[in-house]
């Protein structure tokens, strides 16, 4: 893999090696696992180093490969044999995780929502249209799906939520809506600031015709005592419609949350999720506690352990933990999306009584907020839009699609026209993630472009007076690769070229060839 110049550039790459021969039946498999990782989701953060055993006796000697495949990561051996794709991806988020949470702020972060707020004050407060065509609210499945894709990849992502919802909270849109709906929140005295600013956050979450966002249709004051609370909402759009699945759903919520309080009151706070949809429970429930006097965003993370977890959700089979984890994010994805679907059909509700859209700034804000938290979130983000491209509902659209086609398909303009008609199926229009969509030829006969119109994920950003300057739609990329994978045998590279973030009023999507990466020196 050529060092050229990435937006990665200033990042120290992660080193793979790669060792095959000749004659590995395995190793062909296996190259393609790592240049589907080395040149989508990863590209330009990895350098991969491919060496044949047998040419290079003395370096498989000094690293004590005796078989192949195997995979190192840093001098580390990760993976060998018949290997996945989870595995490597497992392995790489396992390393880069911890690094990202702990790092410090990044001042463009900040300004970059603050960017964002303006615009989503401007739809929400004066009613001034973002998308024109479609409206400014999104079905609440295109939500949910986003926050699952990126909570099935890893145990650390929820923490990662955290941190970015509690960012979002404090340089966000929250504090000024909690001004308009309780003026109160400016009083003197703190104890009392902090009682008006849960009471205007029981109104941000419950049905206002002041800040409509539809987040939720009630928010309750549990308890209030001092600088310690609880507020149970009801019928969140993280968790609506979910099932059990042993583990809590609304990190970001919870973020979120701690982040305004500590804007409105000076003071950090930590905020504990221990009711949930995804414990089977009726409402989210969220402990709050102000920790008065200590700098804002210093509290302590607080994960909520489920107790009796074993009477609450039974384990089948002989899984490893995490991978029985992500099976059931994939069951969560696979069930809420069916009452998603059926939602759309008007033959269900999320939310009885109540409407599963939401505004796509609650969409952005926590796209925004993950995406500007760490470069590497950008990979993140493309991660758990292929993953849900792979494994998520709608696939059968596809393989109606297929079923008039001979296969396989080869033709990379064939692959993104039939990925066209996909998106504009009219169960998908439904969603309102999106208004029109249009395919051009790439540069290249192995190159196409995909245009999107209107995208809930980054609608907007191009209306500043300061350009972010940053493509926004790093999930809608990966999307897009995981459902090219179910139509071509070799995956393609997806990546978004123009952005509303980059002044533009669309975002464009470059689909080309797999990568390949060459024998290269080690």
């Amino acid at each position: 893999m050529s060092d050229d110049d990435t937006p990665f550039q200033d990042i120290e790459k992660i080193r793979l090696l790669f060792f095959t021969s000749p004659t590995c039946f395995a190793c062909p498999d296996v190259k393609k696992i790592v240049e589907n990782i080395a040149g989508t989701s990863m590209k330009g953060m990895i350098h991969v180093s491919t060496i044949d055993i047998t040419e290079e006796q003395e370096i498989a000697a000094q690293y004590g490969i005796m078989s192949v495949p195997v995979v190192m990561m840093n001098n580390e051996r990760i993976a060998e044999g018949l290997i996945t794709e989870d595995v490597i991806r497992e392995k790489l988020w396992s390393q880069l995780l911890p690094n990202i949470i702990s790092r410090d702020r990044d001042t463009r972060r900040k300004e970059s929502m603050m960017i964002l707020t303006k615009n989503t004050i401007s739809s929400i407060i004066s009613q001034e249209l973002v998308r024109k065509n479609i409206g400014d609210y999104v079905h609440i499945g295109v939500y949910q799906q986003v926050m699952m894709s990126l909570q099935a990849l890893d145990p650390l992502v929820p923490q990662l939520l955290y941190q970015s919802g509690q960012e979002l909270g404090m340089y966000g849109a929250a504090p000024y809506y909690l001004t308009v709906l309780n003026p109160k929140v400016g009083a003197v005295k703190p104890e009392e600031r902090f009682q008006e600013t849960l009471i205007a956050l029981a109104q941000l979450y419950s049905r206002n015709n002041l800040v409509p966002l539809y987040q939720a249709t009630h928010c309750d004051i549990a308890k209030l005592e001092g600088y310690t609370a609880t507020l149970r909402i009801y019928e969140l759009a993280n968790s609506a419609g979910a099932i059990n699945i042993g583990e809590t759903l609304c990190h970001y919520t919870a973020g979120e949350i701690a982040g305004t309080i500590e804007a409105m009151i000076g003071s950090a706070t930590s905020v504990v999720e221990t009711k949930c949809k995804g414990l089977g429970d009726e409402f989210c429930e969220f402990e709050i506690e102000v920790f008065q006097g200590k700098e804002p965003g210093k509290a302590p993370y607080r994960k909520f352990e489920v107790k009796d977890k074993d009477k609450k959700i039974k384990f089948l089979g002989d899984f490893p933990a995490d991978e029985y984890r992500r099976q059931l994010f994939y069951e969560y994805i696979h069930e809420t999306t069916q009452h998603g679907y059926n939602s759309l059909l008007m033959t269900e509700a999320l939310r009885p009584n109540f409407r599963d859209y939401v505004h796509i700034s609650s969409l952005q804000q926590q796209i925004m907020s993950l995406k500007f938290r760490d470069k590497f979130c950008g990979a993140l983000l493309y991660s758990a839009g292929r993953e849900l491209g792979v494994i998520g509902p709608g696939k059968n659209i596809i393989y109606d699609l297929l079923a008039s086609e001979t296969l396989p398909i080869e033709s990379m303009k064939k692959a993104t026209e039939m990925i066209q008609k996909y998106l504009t199926h009219p169960t998908n229009y439904l969603k309102r993630e999106y208004s029109f969509v249009e395919v051009d030829d790439g540069e290249d006969e192995d190159e196409m472009i995909l245009r999107i119109y209107e995208n809930a994920y980054a609608s907007g950003a191009n209306l500043s007076e300061t350009n972010l300057n940053e493509t926004l739609c790093d999930f809608t990329a990966g999307y897009l690769a995981g459902r090219l994978a179910l139509i071509v045998k070799d995956p393609p590279i997806v990546s978004e070229i123009k952005c509303h973030g980059t002044g533009h009023n669309y975002c464009e999507f470059k689909i080309e060839k797999g990568y390949s990466f060459e024998e290269s020196e080690h």
